[in-house]
């Protein structure tokens, strides 16, 4: 195989003409050629069409977390993959306005667009590539050996050209048949690929096909399969474009370098990016690029001077854009942000990986509790106000209450009187503490040791009454009137008066113990807790002395359980949430965030707030999806927490702040 050097022939001065910030962690992008425009979605399964200036001509949301899209070269058809099981493929028009929903195949892996928005294309993992028109009716299925994992129309002729992900490069005639609107594909040729395939692409006539191929370089193929060489720019390359005609070819490396070379491989212009892109275009007749970064930054660089649209001497510019339904663009930065400020809280990266954090919304204020049980606050400026007293044992808790703030290890409790600003230790001796709830003003503290020995305490260290339960504990909660709550692993509902005595309820799965919470602010009369069953998906709202007071369906596995205010928030494995009243109607229900880490709180007016952690992301979003604000992190991104006042986030060794803002 014959090999294209990489040696600098006429060198370009490309400046970068604009760059715009998408709302949430750009996630993919793709480029209509002949009309200009650029077609891009991110985390926030936002959708955004912009013009070759990076002006905003349409934004839309997704319902359903993005899996992939594509948009054909006059810019008629937009075509988005989601993960949804009755409207995975969405059809969009040239505005973004949604013109067929359709079942994607299972496993689905891709889309693609013919050049003029007649037909779409859809890979799976697990077979064929199913080929439907403009309209969403099945058009053909293409077939081949092994699932074919990207493809590309090829612009002039009635083509396309796919490839394995890894061992297989295939050439596909979309013969037309005798069923109208359908085609006939047939596989043309099929070749042995030895090697991995990030990305493929061609030049308008499909005479250069070019795969990129990671630490094999980029191979060029003629429309026979014919291999013609390869180029190769010392990195690990996962994206090569060429213009129309095939004269320059843009590529971009995992290591963070953005080449331009011409099609004898000869490289005219190269630097190095911040961070590596994750989409790259190049304009048909090879006068500018366009790349995309996951911090969300869309960025064109002119190879030729600036672009003719704006003045010689106006500088580029920076925009954010944002909204689910305005095509209007914001200047500035927009939703990202940084930290109000930061602070040394550790003095390890193992300390921070560790670290517990809360933030107190009476009065406003930041714990961090890291080994060797070293408890610090912070005011909401950023100020120190001191340490909390020394704990022995291992494990941390922390734990608020109006005024309060607890932090425990599994054998000592510290007491932080944050109005007073005195800290104590409560004088007792436990044994294995493993569940703590407090409200030291009107009930104390309730205590779990070892699992199964459950006791309610004054905040002086006295004991009012303590039971050994005969199974294990899974969730404790503190109620009214000295009333508190258990749920145990044989599935009962146990509750206890103010003097210790018991109540129990049973109707609990036992290989389904209960998550427990005191219900909601602003619960109807004689509510006490509610509580949920995962397996069963079924949310319940109990009385005082324990019986079900309303039983919800959930339409998914829910993860776990908790009380923000007024709220009842229940949270599944993969990010979605419903956040329930007292009387157990959903109030806001939020989409898939992909994952169970999240974080979620209160902003300032009592609205929920998930907050997400992705790298080095930090999103904050109402749970309809919208983004309130986004930072991108130095540093690795550890422990978060949030509150009505802010969210409190570890960023490397140190403890940084975001005050919290209303939606865009």
């Amino acid at each position: 195989m014959s090999e294209m050097s990489g040696r600098s022939s006429t060198r370009l001065e490309p400046e970068e003409s604009w760059t715009v910030v998408t709302e949430s962690p750009l996630k993919g992008m793709a480029f209509a050629r002949e009309a200009g425009r650029v077609f891009a979605w991110d985390e926030g399964n936002q959708l955004y069409l912009l013009n070759a200036h990076g002006e905003m001509v349409s934004s839309t949301r997704s319902p359903s977390r993005i899996l992939a899209g594509a948009i054909s070269d006059d810019g008629s058809l937009a075509a988005v993959l989601c993960e949804h099981d009755e409207a995975g493929l969405l059809l969009l028009s040239g505005d973004l306005e949604v013109q067929a929903e359709r079942a994607a195949p299972p496993e689905a892996s891709f889309v693609a667009t013919d050049p003029y928005g007649r037909y779409v294309a859809v890979g799976s993992r697990l077979g064929a590539v199913q080929l439907v028109n403009r309209h969403g009716k099945a058009a053909g299925r293409i077939e081949t050996i092994q699932p074919i994992a990207h493809l590309c129309f090829v612009p002039d002729r009635p083509f396309v050209v796919g490839a394995a992900t890894f061992g297989m490069l295939a050439g596909v005639e979309l013969g037309t048949s005798r069923t109208p609107g359908r085609l006939e594909p047939e596989v043309a040729w099929q070749d042995r690929l030895m090697s991995n395939v990030g990305r493929l692409t061609c030049s308008g006539d499909g005479s250069m096909v070019l795969a990129s191929c990671f630490t094999h370089g980029v191979q060029r193929f003629d429309l026979n399969g014919r291999n013609e060489g390869s180029y190769h720019l010392g990195g690990t390359v996962s994206h090569a474009v060429p213009d129309f005609p095939g004269r320059t070819i843009v590529a971009a490396t995992l290591e963070g370098e953005l080449a331009v070379m011409n099609s004898a491989g000869n490289v005219r212009w190269r630097t190095r990016l911040d961070r590596p892109p994750i989409a790259l275009e190049v304009d048909p007749l090879g006068r500018y690029a366009i790349h995309g970064r996951s911090t969300g930054e869309i960025t064109r660089l002119d190879f030729f001077g600036p672009d003719p649209g704006r003045r010689e001497s106006a500088g580029p510019t920076r925009t954010s854009v944002g909204g689910a339904g305005g095509g209007k663009a914001r200047s500035g930065t927009g939703s990202v942000r940084g930290p109000d400020w930061s602070a040394p809280a550790v003095q390890t990266e193992e300390q921070a990986e560790t670290a517990v954090l809360a933030v107190c919304d009476d009065p406003p204020c930041v714990a961090v509790f890291s080994s060797p049980n070293r408890l610090e606050l912070f005011g909401v400026d950023g100020r120190k106000m001191g340490k909390g007293p020394e704990t022995s044992g291992v494990g941390r808790i922390l734990r608020t209450a109006p005024g309060w703030l607890a932090a425990a290890t599994d054998r000592q409790v510290a007491l932080c009187d944050l109005r007073r600003g005195e800290q104590q230790r409560v004088d007792m001796r436990l044994v294995e503490l493993t569940h703590l709830a407090i409200k030291p003003d009107s009930f104390g503290l309730a205590i779990v040791q070892e699992r199964d020995r459950i006791g309610r305490a004054t905040a002086a260290g006295r004991w009012v009454w303590k039971h050994e339960l005969p199974t294990p504990i899974e969730d404790v909660a503190i109620g009214t009137e000295g009333f508190s709550a258990a749920t145990t692993n044989d599935g009962r509902l146990i509750v206890f008066d103010p003097a210790g005595g018991v109540a129990q309820v049973g109707g609990f799965d036992p290989a389904d113990p209960p998550l427990l919470i005191e219900a909601p602010e602003g619960s109807p009369h004689g509510l006490a807790w509610v509580t949920l069953a995962r397996r069963a998906q079924q949310l319940c709202g109990h009385t005082q002395r324990g019986e079900v007071a309303w039983t919800r369906r959930l339409p998914w596995e829910g993860w776990s359980l908790a009380r923000l205010g007024p709220f009842a928030l229940v949270a599944s494995a993969d990010g979605r949430a419903m956040a329930f009243d007292g009387a157990g109607d959903v109030r806001v229900e939020g989409p898939p965030s992909g994952g169970a880490g999240d974080v979620y709180g209160l902003d300032a007016e009592g609205r929920p707030v998930r907050i997400v952690r992705k790298d080095v992301h930090i999103l904050c979003s109402g749970l309809d999806g919208r983004v309130r604000w986004r930072s991108v992190a130095p540093q690795a991104v550890g422990p978060c927490a949030a509150g009505r006042a802010g969210v409190a986030v570890m960023i490397g060794r140190d403890l940084a702040w975001f005050r919290h803002v209303g939606p865009a």
